[in-house]
């Protein structure tokens, strides 16, 4: 068992089983429960893949549709009858980038390790249990749909991406949803839901020992296989195939979402240079900013902005609930074209940044978040972020800002 020194002078505790699983413990006496979850590197940005001399299309939505199935206690009374005497709760949610299946607890926790296993590792996906799920896959879609907010952010994005898997939906297509079959979710689930293919974590009130001991016991009989699989990632440039839309829904309130894409230059630390990039655009947009100033001055008050990394491009994006849409992208495109930051504003957002990370570390599902945000995302822990962000540079925050090249941008208006 190794221990590493995370962040903030927290311990996290790795192996990896004989099998290519990882593991990932987190004991702490702050809180009196415990969170566990199983994750697989298997979500929507799975597009194609190869295994062996074999290419395979995967149908939109599979990873979504394959979760719903994985995680069913409703086939195991017994299951599902243990997990109420315990007062546990699961769940289960798909991404882009992965999927994760969690039992949340404050006893017995080796019992529900196993009942989590149980679904996760030994799935059994039937035919009629499929054709069942559709229907409630479809009202879940439709459901989605019928959501303004959802529509904006899908909509926006298919917009301003050619090919990479942002441009789709997460929960899929009403045609993929409706075609997937039974023997396509085993094969996935074959393909991916391989220990070296997965990790697990836990965190919270447990002793780590026998935590590791039990995970260890019952792994032993989860083999890996030995063809692995590699995905087929599409190449995407930075033209955008819509750079104007309306489009017509119900509302109260009329939206607008504008989407820069910019590509990270080579030869940069992508972390770093995200965070300068995070920074320098909330220096503007956060309610400290001037752009927020003017903003609320011409009755814009509701509106949210971010960066999506896609690979290596950056989609800087701006929503908001208005009808003034002109006014909206004058003042984004006004304060987005002169970013600006001064030492002493960068050292405030360091102290902002600090601050809401050690708070972080204060609810076990956040830690959990956190570690598993970063396998999803790098594949491996990301320690020290405290060290990154304290010895982050002016110099290169403005380096990162003269870099963007904010000329390819795709603006969504939705109107009554």
């Amino acid at each position: 068992m190794k221990k590493i020194n995370y962040n903030l002078g927290e311990t996290v505790y790795y192996e990896q089983l004989d099998n290519g699983l990882k593991v990932f413990m987190y004991p702490t006496n702050k809180s009196k429960n415990f969170y566990v979850t199983a994750s697989t590197y298997f979500g929507a940005e799975v597009m194609k893949y190869k295994k062996g001399s074999k290419v395979y299309d995967v149908t939109k939505g599979s990873a979504h549709f394959l979760e719903h199935r994985v995680m069913d206690f409703t086939k195991n009374k017994e299951a599902a009858k243990k997990l109420s005497e315990y007062g546990s709760l699961v769940n289960a949610y798909t991404t882009y980038n992965g999927t994760n299946y969690n039992i949340f607890g404050n006893e017995k926790i080796i019992d529900n390790m196993n009942l989590l296993f149980d679904r996760v590792f030994k799935a059994n996906i039937r035919e009629e249990d499929v054709e069942a799920e559709r229907g409630i896959i479809l009202e879940e879609y439709y459901m989605c749909e019928a959501d303004p907010y959802y529509i904006l952010e899908t909509k926006a994005f298919e917009n301003a991406f050619n090919k990479d898997f942002i441009k789709y939906k997460v929960i899929g297509t009403t045609e993929g949803i409706k075609t997937v079959t039974a023997k396509e979710l085993n094969r996935l689930y074959k393909d991916f839901y391989t220990p070296s293919n997965m990790f697990v974590v836990v965190c919270g009130n447990f002793d780590k020992d026998e935590v590791l001991m039990f995970i260890k016991k019952y792994m032993k009989e989860i083999k890996d296989t030995k063809e692995k699989v590699k995905v087929i990632k599409p190449r995407e440039d930075l033209r955008i195939p819509v750079e104007y839309e309306e489009i017509h829904q119900e509302l109260n309130e009329e939206k607008i979402s504008i989407i820069y894409k910019t590509r990270m230059p080579n030869g940069v630390n992508k972390d770093r240079y995200r965070l300068a990039l995070n920074f320098a655009i909330k220096e503007a947009f956060s309610k400290t900013g001037k752009a927020y100033e003017e903003l609320v001055e011409n009755g814009i008050k509701r509106y949210s902005y971010g960066v999506e990394e896609v690979n290596n491009i950056n989609a800087i994006y701006f929503k908001a609930s208005t009808d003034k849409y002109d006014k909206f992208k004058e003042i984004v495109n006004k304060y987005l074209n002169r970013l600006e930051m001064s030492e002493e504003a960068l050292e405030r957002k360091k102290r902002g940044f600090l601050k809401t990370f050690i708070l972080a570390f204060e609810d076990i599902v956040n830690v959990e978040d956190i570690i598993t945000s970063d396998m999803f995302s790098y594949k491996k822990l990301f320690c020290k972020v405290d060290e990154m962000v304290s010895s982050l540079t002016i110099k290169e925050v403005k380096k990162v800002i003269n870099s963007l090249d904010l000329t390819n941008n795709t603006t969504l208006i939705m109107k009554r």
